[in-house]
C-alpha cells in the first residue's frame, strides 16, 4: 500500500484525507505537515505529523495542498529529488511545478470537494511519469472519485464546471426546496426531496449512458405538467442563465 503526504491541510486536504480513510487507507500511511493543524489532525484521525521534508521522505506520493501564492517559499529549502508530487494549487502549471520542486514527476490536478465522500472529478495534467508513479497516482485518485486527463489550457473551464459546479447545484437545490415551500411543503421536507432528488436523478443519468436531453424526455411526457415545467425552463433561458455563469466563472479566473 503507498503512503502519502500532504504539505498544508486546507480544506481540499481535508477533503482527501478523508476520501483516503473512507476507502481504508491506514491512517499512519498518510503524513501532513502544517504548522498551525498538523497536530489537531494527527490527534483527530490518527494520521503523522511531520515536518515536510519528512512528509516528503515518508510518502510515495506527496500532495501540495497550500496557498498558490506560498509555492516559491514553502518549497525553497525542501529536496523533493524526483519525488511523485500531485498539487491542487490552482493556476500552478506543471512547468511551474518542476522548477519549483526540482522533481520531474509531478502532477497538477483539480479535484473538486466531492473527493471527501469518493464522488469527486479530478482534472490532471502530468510530466511523463514512470510506470510505478501512474500506477501510484492512478491508485490515489480513482480511491476518491473520478479522474480524467486534461489539457491544461482547459482547466479553467473544467473548474468552473467540476470545481464550482457543486456550488450550483446546492443552488438549484436550494430553489427547488423553496419552491416545495411556496407550494406548502414543510422546510425540512422540502430540502429532503429536492436533494434525494438531484442525488437518484444523477445516479439514474450515470447509470442510463444516455444524454441528459434524452433522460429528460424519459420524464416528460408530451402535454404533461413536466413538460409544462421544462417549456416554462426554456421560456425563462434556464439554459442561458447557466451558460452566463459559467462563463463570467470562467472569466474570472483569467482575470
Amino acid at each position: 500500500m503507498a503512503k502519502y503526504g500532504f504539505i498544508g491541510t486546507g480544506n481540499m486536504a481535508q477533503a482527501m484525507i478523508k476520501g483516503l480513510l473512507a476507502q481504508g487507507v491506514v491512517p499512519s500511511d498518510i503524513a501532513v505537515a502544517s504548522p498551525t493543524t498538523a497536530a489537531k489532525l494527527a490527534q483527530a484521525w490518527g494520521v503523522q505529523a511531520l515536518s515536510a521534508q519528512q512528509v516528503i521522505q515518508a510518502s510515495d506520493l506527496t500532495v501540495l495542498a497550500f496557498l498558490p501564492n506560498q509555492l516559491a517559499d514553502v518549497t525553497a529549502n525542501l529536496v523533493f529529488e524526483d519525488q511523485l508530487v500531485v498539487s491542487v494549487l490552482a493556476g500552478v502549471s506543471v512547468d511551474q511545478l518542476v522548477t519549483a520542486t526540482g522533481s520531474h514527476q509531478v502532477v497538477r490536478t483539480l479535484p473538486n470537494v466531492n473527493v471527501a465522500i469518493n464522488q469527486g472529478v479530478t482534472a490532471f495534467a502530468t510530466t511523463t511519469l514512470t510506470v510505478a508513479n501512474q500506477a501510484i497516482f492512478h491508485d490515489f485518485s480513482t480511491q476518491l472519485g473520478t479522474a480524467i486527463a486534461v489539457p491544461e489550457a482547459q482547466f479553467a473551464a473544467f473548474s468552473a464546471i467540476a470545481g464550482s459546479g457543486p456550488a450550483y447545484v446546492f443552488k438549484f437545490i436550494d430553489a427547488l426546496a423553496k419552491a416545495g415551500v411556496a407550494n406548502g411543503l414543510a422546510d425540512d421536507l422540502a430540502t429532503t426531496i429536492a436533494t434525494q432528488t438531484v442525488l437518484g436523478s444523477a445516479q439514474m443519468l450515470a447509470a442510463s449512458g444516455q444524454s441528459a436531453q434524452v433522460m429528460q424526455d424519459t420524464v416528460a411526457s408530451p402535454g404533461g405538467s413536466t413538460r409544462a415545467g421544462l417549456d416554462d425552463f426554456d421560456q425563462q433561458e434556464f439554459d442561458a442563465v447557466v451558460a452566463h455563469a459559467i462563463r463570467a466563472t470562467v472569466e474570472h479566473k483569467h482575470a
